[in-house]
Formats: C-alpha cells, sequence, structure tokens
C-alpha cells in the first residue's frame, strides 16, 4: 500500500494515514461481505469497491509493467471476471476466495508463466511438434526453454504424446535428451 500511495516508508505519519485508510477500507469491505451473499452482483460490486480503493492510476505509477500499453486495463478486466466466476454458485465468500486463489486446483500454465515456480509434479501436456512449433534442433534457445519448464519439477516431470495429434521429428533432440537421462516412455 505505501508504494501505491507513494509513501516514504520512513515518514511516519504517511505510513499511519496509508494504514488507517487502509483498515478502515477492509473493515467496510468486511461489512459488506457479511452482509452480502456471493452472486454475480456482488461480486462485481466488490470488485469495483476494491479497484476503487487500490485505484488503477497508482498501479499504473507504481508497477512500470502497467504503465504503457493495455496490460493494466486486461489485468483489471480478468481480475473482475475471474472474481465474478469464482463467486457463481459459491456457497459462502470463503468457497469463492479459495476458487479464486485456486485452491485445490491444477494451474495450467505456459513455460514462460512457469518460470520462478516449482510444483512437486509437472505435466507436459503435448511433446509434440505441434506445441513445440517454435523448437529446432541444435537451437540452444529452445533447450534452454525445455529446462525452464523441466526444472519446475520438485518431484516428477510426466510428458505427453498423442501420435493422431502430432509428430515427434522437430522435438526429436529432446526425446533423446529424455532416453539418454534413463526416462522411460510407458504406452497407453
Amino acid at each position: 500500500m505505501l508504494r501505491l500511495r507513494d509513501t516514504d516508508p520512513d515518514d511516519e505519519q504517511s505510513c499511519l494515514r496509508a494504514e488507517e485508510a487502509l483498515t478502515a477500507f477492509l473493515q467496510s469491505l468486511r461489512a459488506t461481505v457479511k452482509a452480502t451473499p456471493p452472486s454475480a452482483a456482488s461480486a462485481a460490486a466488490l470488485a469495483d469497491q476494491v479497484l476503487a480503493f487500490v485505484d488503477a492510476r497508482a498501479l499504473a505509477r507504481s508497477f512500470p509493467e502497467y504503465a504503457m500499453g493495455d496490460a493494466l486495463a486486461i489485468a483489471i478486466e480478468a481480475f473482475g471476471l475471474h472474481f465474478v466466476a469464482s463467486a457463481n454458485g459459491a456457497a459462502d465468500w470463503t468457497t469463492c476466495l479459495e476458487r479464486f486463489a485456486g485452491v485445490d486446483q491444477v494451474p495450467l500454465m505456459t513455460v514462460h508463466k512457469s518460470k520462478g515456480l516449482e510444483y512437486d509434479t509437472i505435466i507436459f501436456v503435448g511433446l509434440d511438434d505441434a506445441m513445440w512449433w517454435s523448437h529446432s534442433r541444435g537451437n540452444p534457445e529452445g533447450i534452454a526453454t525445455f529446462f525452464v519448464a523441466l526444472s519446475r519439477a520438485k518431484q516428477r516431470a510426466i510428458f505427453t504424446f498423442c501420435r493422431e495429434r502430432g509428430q515427434r521429428t522437430r522435438v526429436a533432440d529432446l526425446y533423446a535428451l529424455l532416453t539418454a537421462a534413463g526416462v522411460p516412455e510407458v504406452a497407453c
């Protein structure tokens, strides 16, 4: 909040004002949530309330990735849509927030979005030429991308391939690396 409010962390009075504003906002939000059951309309209203408090201009000023282009508008729209979808059919706000956060759900993401994250198990959906269309044999960037994805796994990695869907010509070098590492291939 200090960053969003452009507050100097060494200025105690400004920090106190930011904390008081946040506390008051959270009290108001809690009262609204307590009095309103989850629905698409109430979730949309809550999302608007949160975004009004956070302030889109403050987000754009505080985070360079949102200062140019339409990334902020896309993120704000996605936030609202996801929150409304999470509230749809939720018995209570706890369930809604768990859905929103993805509790007990399997996250799906691209290799690039997974960078820096770790999971016990990762599954490569479609290690084939169609999914890895930009990969070419001997390209160090392609191999580095493959290892970025592979290194997300703490315990195990599972690779899937469907012969009816794609070929393994372009990605043959990746399969050669897996074979050399002793990764067994299991036909299903």
